[in-house]
């Protein structure tokens, strides 16, 4: 005979609603918090690909030629071209030629100050000439092609790079200024050309002196301080001043591609 116990209570009635397999929430509990109002996933893809491109993003190195320089430019340049087509069409520019007046006449006066110039160089087949002449012609034309990037491709600039004079303001203060791969091109350019124009400068004072100044020493003193001394004395002062700056300015874009950028940026 099996017996059945009686429990103590009876169990209470199960709650009303309440679910058998989970327990009721207490209303003491805290509430969820509230979740923020989040940007549509488009916008969030823009805001991080603007991030990405501004931190990531090199800056666009600049060249800038002063107006002093491009003054220098456009005062030389027609004077080497006029100097290259007298060395390269002698001796049809020279006295008697067909082409010498009124186009090369001032010359006339020059080859009987250098010799180089002159007849004298030419019966004897001198050679220094002629290829000064054409050295001259690659010259005018590097020139020329910086002149047309710079003049027309860029942009004017409130200070240029150099040497500041100090009180000078205005014009003489400003420059011209490119961007980017044309920067790059034009700073190469413009610095090989003036040391060409130094070099070949230089070297034509060093024929003189070591050929016992065969073709000057026929002057006087005075006239080859002016003459001689002075005049093409600017062909060796300023594109002196171009290599410098041009050159600083070349290895500051070395710099900065290297990472080895300075925290401050030197105005030579």
């Amino acid at each position: 005979m099996v017996s059945t116990r009686k429990h103590p209570k009876d169990f209470p009635p199960p709650a009303v609603g309440s679910s058998p397999t989970k327990s009721s929430r207490n209303s003491t509990s805290s509430p969820a918090p509230s979740s923020p109002t989040s940007s549509p996933p488009q916008t969030l893809s823009k805001r991080a690909a603007s991030n990405s491109i501004s931190s990531f993003a090199p800056k666009r190195w600049t060249h800038t030629a002063s107006n002093v320089t491009l003054l220098w430019l456009c005062v030389s340049l027609p004077l080497v071209i006029w100097d290259s087509l007298y060395i390269l069409l002698r001796p049809h520019t020279m006295a008697g030629g067909f082409l010498q007046w009124p186009i090369w006449k001032p010359y006339e006066i020059y080859a009987s100050i250098d010799y180089v110039y002159g007849w004298a160089a030419l019966e004897e087949h001198d050679g220094f000439g002629g290829a000064q002449g054409a050295l001259n012609a690659i010259e005018a034309t590097g020139y020329a092609v910086y002149l047309w990037w710079v003049l027309r491709k860029g942009t004017s600039a409130a200070g240029g790079r150099g040497v500041e004079i100090s009180g000078l303001k205005g014009w003489f203060a400003g420059g011209r200024e490119v961007q980017g791969r044309l920067a790059s091109k034009a700073a190469i350019l413009g610095f090989s050309m003036a040391v060409m124009t130094l070099s070949k400068t230089v070297l034509y004072y060093f024929n003189e002196y070591f050929s016992g100044f065969k073709g000057i020493r026929h002057n006087d003193m005075g006239t080859i301080i002016l003459f001689y001394g002075i005049m093409n004395g600017l062909w060796v002062i300023f594109p002196s001043y171009m290599v410098y700056v041009f050159g600083a300015e070349i290895l500051e874009g070395l710099n900065v591609a290297s990472g080895a950028s300075s925290s401050s940026k030197k105005t030579l």
